[in-house]
């Protein structure tokens, strides 16, 4: 009896220590893949936004990715995010995206930003030359190392007032 104690005396802390080395590699492999999807999340942000290059997008989407920016319809499939990202480079040629802050959770890359650029082309009624900024946040979904959705959350009444256009209370 007396040699099974010491055996259990032996035995709880190396069980221990290897419960931790365990919990300790699974921590690190989470957190060198969240800062993997931060940083192909920069990289798209600098590459297809600031740069206007779409074909970034092929390798950071899925080609059914779902994009939901209230009020507008949600785009469905990467095409149709493409064509966005050219409407808005349009509007704005010289368009720069700045991340102010991201958060990665599981399979969730949050990011919070601030764009700006010079409203020179047709988009949102004739040109203004103005500078307009906005600011809003992104959460995206990953599956298998691509984005398939992304709800956006935009100051879209700051970015319009910025243009011109007043908010009319309704008549009584």
């Amino acid at each position: 009896m007396r040699k099974f104690g010491q055996i259990f005396r032996f035995l709880i802390p190396v069980i221990a220590l290897v419960a931790l080395v365990v919990f300790m590699t699974g921590a690190g492999r989470r957190r060198r893949a969240a800062e993997e999807k931060k940083a192909k999340f920069d990289q798209f942000v600098q590459e297809a936004w600031n740069t206007g290059n779409p074909d970034l997008l092929d390798e950071v989407f899925a080609p059914d990715v779902v994009y939901h920016n209230y009020p507008n319809a949600d785009l469905e499939g990467l095409e149709a995010y493409k064509q966005r990202l050219t409407n808005c480079r349009g509007a704005l040629p010289d368009l720069q995206v700045t991340i102010l802050e991201r958060f990665v959770e599981g399979d969730t890359i949050i990011s919070h930003w601030t764009v700006r650029g010079t409203h020179t082309g047709e988009a949102w009624g004739p040109p203004s030359g103005k500078e307009l900024t906005s600011t809003g946040c992104d959460i995206a979904r990953w599956v298998d190392g691509k984005v398939v959705e992304i709800w956006n959350y935009e100051d879209k009444l700051a970015f319009m007032q910025q243009l011109g256009f007043k908010l009319v209370p309704p008549e009584e």
